[in-house]
């Protein structure tokens, strides 16, 4: 049933949708079309998209030792990374993996990890020790220690020496800062720190904070296992907890979410196609009523020139 209203007036947020390294990592994966080591990236529409063209999706762990037994000679490992340990054991199989890992954890985050073991620092990553990319990272040092709570926090060891706390790449800033204060507060006073968030994930956390304080409602589009998108969603709930919707699909979007708004923001993932954030405006326009108007917010918080359709590139 359509929703009886005046203009509504939808707006993207201005750093939105997939990133360099999940474009990268899609690119791979279709290029070699081999079996991957667990989801490509955190989107089931992707992942699904990926197993309609016959490539098999592996359990990322628990799959490993199967793969000889399957007869795979050749395995992509996701964007999220894979432990070290395990890498070698591929190659003592005889293996080869196609490393879809994104080039920030590559090259910032174990490139951060090396450089400070190097200098005689003790590690500490904040993040969710069930992510993927943690499992990974924490495999690239020495005794790294993981927190992401201040319970986790208070089972720190005692320890004189040089420390430094690095960052999952998908944190919000405010739990990074919040961890590192308690960390100096309470056990490490001359801790240094080190943010270590990717870029898009960065630019994308700001445009969401920033569109959540003006426009009525937020649609945040992204898989329900992603963190960056989960994140997202948690900011924009700050500045509008009764109306911000985290959806995976367009279908899940209800018409009485657009009734008696004037401004509807988007927000989307790094983990997120830009077909998919298309498919949310259709839809948006399919159930809306009254005229809608789809917009797309500039650099410093102003709408850009002229209208776009449902159908072009955001």
């Amino acid at each position: 049933m359509k929703n009886s209203a005046g203009q509504l007036e939808v707006v993207v947020a201005r750093s939105a949708g997939t990133c360099f390294g999940v474009e990268a990592a899609i690119e791979l994966a279709e290029q070699h079309r081999q079996p991957i080591l667990g989801p490509i990236v955190h989107n089931p529409q992707i992942v699904n998209n990926l197993a309609e063209k016959g490539i098999p999706i592996l359990e990322r762990y628990q799959d490993l030792e199967k793969v000889n037994n399957m007869g795979f000679k050749e395995v992509v490992i996701t964007a999220h990374g894979y432990p070290k340990g395990l890498k070698e054991s591929l190659k003592q199989k005889g293996i080869q993996f196609h490393d879809a890992t994104c080039p920030v954890l590559l090259k910032w985050v174990y490139g951060k990890i090396r450089t400070f073991e190097e200098k005689g620092f003790r590690i500490i990553l904040v993040g969710n020790p069930n992510h993927a990319e943690i499992i990974a990272s924490r495999s690239y040092g020495n005794g790294i220690q993981v927190v992401y709570s201040k319970e986790d926090v208070d089972k720190l060891p005692e320890y004189s020496g040089k420390t430094v706390a690095i960052c999952q790449t998908t944190i919000t800033k405010e739990k990074f800062q919040q961890l590192v204060n308690y960390i100096r507060e309470t056990k490490y006073p001359e801790m240094r720190a080190i943010d270590t968030r990717c870029k898009p994930v960065k630019n994308q956390q700001q445009a969401v904070e920033d569109l959540a304080q003006w426009v009525d409602a937020i649609l945040i589009i992204g898989g329900f296992n992603s963190s960056n998108t989960t994140n997202l969603a948690n900011l924009a709930k700050k500045y509008l907890p009764k109306h911000t919707y985290h959806i995976d699909s367009p279908d899940l979007i209800q018409s009485d979410w657009l009734q008696n708004i004037e401004h509807l923001g988007i927000g989307a993932g790094t983990s997120t196609p830009k077909s998919q954030i298309n498919d949310v405006q259709q839809r948006i326009a399919e159930v809306y009523s009254g005229k809608v108007v789809f917009r797309r917010e500039g650099k410093a918080g102003e709408i850009l020139d002229g209208d776009f359709t449902p159908e072009d590139e955001v």
